[in-house]
């Protein structure tokens, strides 16, 4: 039986797509930056002898890359539109 409320040809958005449904190599960018800056903020936490001042830098590194490039895209869009 099929359900009546929701019909083939829509779909919502994926979590890596916007919110017209296309994919997003924007987000996909950010999700893999803020992956590694927790991989390398995991690294210099738990290994033992992990250079701290170098994992820091870059942990902090990946997180800028992975919200200012998102945040700069919304501004643009907002201006420009």
């Amino acid at each position: 039986m099929s359900n009546s409320t929701s019909s083939p040809n829509t779909s919502t958005p994926g979590f890596l797509d916007d919110h017209k449904g296309q994919p997003s190599s924007m987000r996909l960018m950010s999700f893999v930056a803020l992956a590694m800056s927790f991989a390398f903020g995991l690294i210099v936490v738990l290994a033992p002898g992990a250079d701290k001042d170098n994992g820091l830098y870059l942990a902090v590194g990946f997180l800028i890359a992975a919200f200012a490039p998102k945040a700069l895209h919304k501004f643009a869009e907002s201006k420009f539109q």
